[in-house]
């Protein structure tokens, strides 16, 4: 294996506390992580961190490049230039390395869930792909561990206590800034109930589900709604300094617009599902969403 120092640089959303501010202000690298995620499984529950998520240790070992550079109080980390240089050099010649293992840890991931939970094929013919993710995952882990060893070495003693102080609970308590999915509109969700198994659907009605609702409406509000939120976090942040309502109307409207397209495809959606479920299930799910 061709041996890769690799890191990632995670710009994780950090409430600015006292009067300490960051290296480097974030710039728009979250979206490009979106972008090389691509569209997240439909059995992930929450948020798919990519690509932190793909690595085998994910949770319980410190992002150093990320929290040295862009937590809110790395200023008083007192970083030299040259510090500071090193770091960036160690993000950019190993970010895009992460990226591209994680997105194959990630297409692997997808073809198992379809091979086993969508297709029927046995246990042990996706074994190899198991394998494969593992060896992939132990990859993306300790070269982890190289980074942080190298953004150790870059600097004093003191300097890295600090850092690693920003990595747990007591350094800092991070916002929380989750996608949240608000509808102008409460609707229902079938698809919630026939997981849960409260409403019995048939083989080929989930398959329909499937094919001709989730895989042609879900796209189109999951894309509004996530715009629309990015959005809402700007008039936030707008407010925050003192703008007026003035000041965010074009932002107000671009979010109810987006909101109103959201909604007319969960309606579509929805008359679609009807036609696909019999009438008794379609009462059952109202009497459900609305009891």
């Amino acid at each position: 294996m061709k041996k890769i120092l690799i890191c990632v640089a995670l710009l994780v959303g950090f409430s600015v506390q006292g009067f300490a501010t960051p290296v480097l202000e974030r710039s728009d690298f979250s979206k490009k992580l979106q972008k090389a995620a691509g569209k997240q499984g439909e059995f992930v529950v929450g948020k798919d961190k990519f690509p932190k998520s793909y690595f085998l240790v994910h949770q319980n070992l410190p992002y150093l490049v990320g929290l040295s550079l862009y937590h809110p109080k790395s200023s008083t980390l007192g970083l030299s230039k040259k510090q500071i240089n090193e770091i960036i050099a160690i993000k950019k010649s190993t970010v895009p390395a992460v990226i591209k293992k994680a997105q194959d840890i990630k297409l692997l991931e997808l073809k198992l869930a379809q091979n086993i939970a969508i297709d029927v094929n046995t246990p042990q013919s996706q074994y190899e792909i198991v394998d494969a993710i593992a060896k992939l995952k132990t990859e993306l882990t300790k070269a982890h561990l190289k980074c942080i060893n190298a953004v150790r070495a870059v600097l004093t003693k003191k300097q890295y206590k600090t850092l690693l102080s920003y990595a747990t609970k007591m350094g800092f308590k991070e916002k929380n800034n989750k996608f949240k999915i608000e509808e102008i509109v409460f609707l229902p969700h079938p698809g919630k109930f026939i997981k849960m198994g409260k409403i019995k659907a048939t083989k080929d009605q989930k398959e329909k589900i499937t094919t001709e609702v989730k895989a042609v409406y879900a796209p189109i509000f999951q894309g509004k709604i996530r715009e629309a939120f990015e959005l809402e976090k700007k008039v936030q942040r707008m407010v925050s300094k003192g703008k007026t309502k003035k000041d965010t109307k074009d932002l107000l409207d671009k979010i109810s617009k987006l909101k109103r397209e959201a909604i007319d495809s969960r309606i579509d959606a929805l008359n679609h599902i009807k036609k696909i479920l019999t009438p008794e299930q379609w009462k059952k799910i109202n009497k459900l969403t609305y009891k």
